[in-house]
């Protein structure tokens, strides 16, 4: 006899197992902040990297455009400004990457929580049909009088 609702359970287990299941189970290794971390390694070095090619950019602009005389310019002012303006940007970037990553962990969380609640209405649904299937007399009629 077929149990439409173990094959609708199997279905989603399956579907998730296809589309997410991986990635969720990888990344559910790590502790919430490990996970964070990872995810936010690579944004804050190549925002480092972009802070710094504008940071040239502008300083090759300054010097070589607009003509400003290098011996005359105020070089602390201009690396004062240039470090607070990479500390500002790493830190903005660091705050959305850290949101954002956050977010992230809670969903996957979530979804493995589904997916853990499916397997346990799985193995119940299957416990009831050992426990039909081990009962005496089940299937047949006895006649008691």
């Amino acid at each position: 006899m077929v149990n439409e609702k173990k094959i609708a359970i199997m279905t989603k287990l399956a579907l998730y197992d296809k589309h997410d299941g991986l990635a969720d189970r990888a990344a559910s290794e790590y502790f919430r902040h490990d996970y964070i971390y990872k995810k936010n390694l690579g944004t804050r070095l190549s925002v480092g990297l972009g802070g710094i090619l504008i940071l040239l950019i502008y300083w090759l602009r300054t010097i070589f455009i607009d003509g400003a005389d290098i011996l005359e310019m105020d070089i602390v002012n201009y690396l004062t400004n240039s470090i607070l303006f990479l500390a500002a940007l790493l830190a903005l970037y660091s705050l959305i990457g850290t949101i954002q990553g956050t977010r992230q962990y809670y969903v996957m969380q979530k979804r493995l929580d589904r997916y853990n609640s499916l397997i346990k209405q799985l193995e119940k649904l299957e416990e009831r049909a050992d426990r039909k299937d081990s009962e005496p007399g089940y299937g047949t009629y006895t006649n008691r009088t």
